[in-house]
């Protein structure tokens, strides 16, 4: 029986902040936005309470909540405090997939006779999570990755929730088909205007079930992933340096690479994420002809979409990177390509050995830059 546990860190920036100074604990807590002019880019549950939200202009987020403590965004620091998390969750098992930042699935499957039942390993990781780390997290425990996210999500914050064997549909029958991940608003709207509003209606369509959302199928954590793995930050001033833009790019760049190398994938597909002042945003991506984890080919990549789409003029407001179509499988190329990854494959061992032992910010990417330094 398959069992996959998903991890959702609650506020997380907020979390690990409060970590640093637990005087903030209790308060209404915004990271970024301080200035008026950025975006929220994590709330506390004390300051939702007065409606702020994620990615809601800072001004906006004053006027709500007036008596909220903003903080500037660390990015390099919530790295820090993630690359721990993933650490942890790696010692209940060696199938751990990083979709974010905060966010990942651990494979529990086999793990019975060494650690007892799932549901006793999930609240064990959680349990540690807080008192390791001192951040605090919820998990959904099911026996496919779509339903644990779900079950996740439901009982955010600082819940656990299980879906038993047998009860898959009972339990995400009744939800709206909203919840389940790669449903956005617009793919929402076809759908309810084809009278398909709940998990159940869509499962029991012959052709739009299986491509949703297919219980019937066992999940494979084999060798192509559909997930993305990515990375963005909200500058507290607007960018209109390109060289600035770049460096940021540079540090996306790091920990979206790191943590593909992490979970031993390799992406095929690269998108730059762009966030004017006036919150217009735009996606744009590129597919590679050989997949990838190296940060200079990634950043490469990303540097160039954003010298093609970046409007003149315009203040930068957000940067995002993430790559999609991960696999782990193995790729063909000449003997010489081969040779000259195979090299930078152990020059990036190295670095990440660094990294882990002495910061985040000991190898970086110089933004003007083709090779690591």
């Amino acid at each position: 029986m398959a069992f996959y546990l998903h991890i959702d860190m609650d506020s997380f920036y907020v979390s690990v902040e409060r970590v640093l100074d637990p005087s903030l604990e209790g308060k209404p807590v915004m990271v970024g936005g301080g200035s008026g002019r950025g975006v929220v880019t994590s709330a506390s549950y004390e300051a939702r309470q007065y409606g702020v939200r994620s990615a809601m202009p800072g001004f906006q987020a004053r006027r709500l909540c007036p008596d909220g403590i903003f903080v500037p965004g660390r990015l390099k620091v919530y790295s820090e405090f993630s690359r721990k998390v993933f650490d942890l969750l790696r010692s209940f098992s060696p199938d751990v997939r990083a979709f974010s930042i905060d966010e990942g699935l651990v494979n529990l499957t086999g793990t019975e006779r060494l650690m007892g039942h799932p549901i006793r390993t999930a609240d064990e990781i959680i349990g540690r999570i807080r008192q390791e780390l001192g951040l605090p997290s919820s998990g959904g425990l099911a026996t496919h990755p779509t339903l644990a996210k779900i079950a996740a999500t439901k009982v955010k914050p600082r819940g656990l929730l299980y879906v038993p064997p047998g009860s898959e549909e009972r339990f995400v029958g009744p939800l709206d088909v909203s919840v389940i991940p790669g449903v956005g608003p617009k793919t929402h709207r076809e759908l309810l205007d084809r009278g398909i509003a709940t998990v159940a209606q869509l499962l029991a369509h012959p052709r739009l079930g299986p491509r949703y959302l297919n219980l019937d199928r066992p999940a494979d954590s084999g060798h192509a992933h559909e997930h993305s793995i990515g990375s963005e930050t909200t500058m507290s001033k607007a960018l209109t340096d390109v060289a600035e833009m770049e460096r940021v790019l540079g540090g996306l760049v790091e920990e979206v690479a790191a943590r593909l190398r992490r979970q031993g994938g390799r992406a095929r597909r690269v998108t730059l994420k762009l966030r004017y002042s006036d919150f217009k945003t735009i996606t744009r991506s590129r597919t590679l002809r050989t997949p990838t984890c190296f940060d200079v080919d990634i950043l490469k990549v990303a540097r160039d979409l954003l010298a093609r789409n970046l409007a003149p003029d315009r203040a930068v407001r957000l940067l995002g990177v993430s790559t999609s179509r991960i696999t782990t499988e193995g790729w063909q190329d000449s003997i010489f390509d081969y040779r000259e990854r195979a090299s930078m494959d152990q020059l990036y061992k190295g670095i990440d050995r660094l990294r882990h032992k002495y910061g985040e910010g000991t190898v970086t990417l110089g933004a003007g830059k083709n090779r690591p330094h």
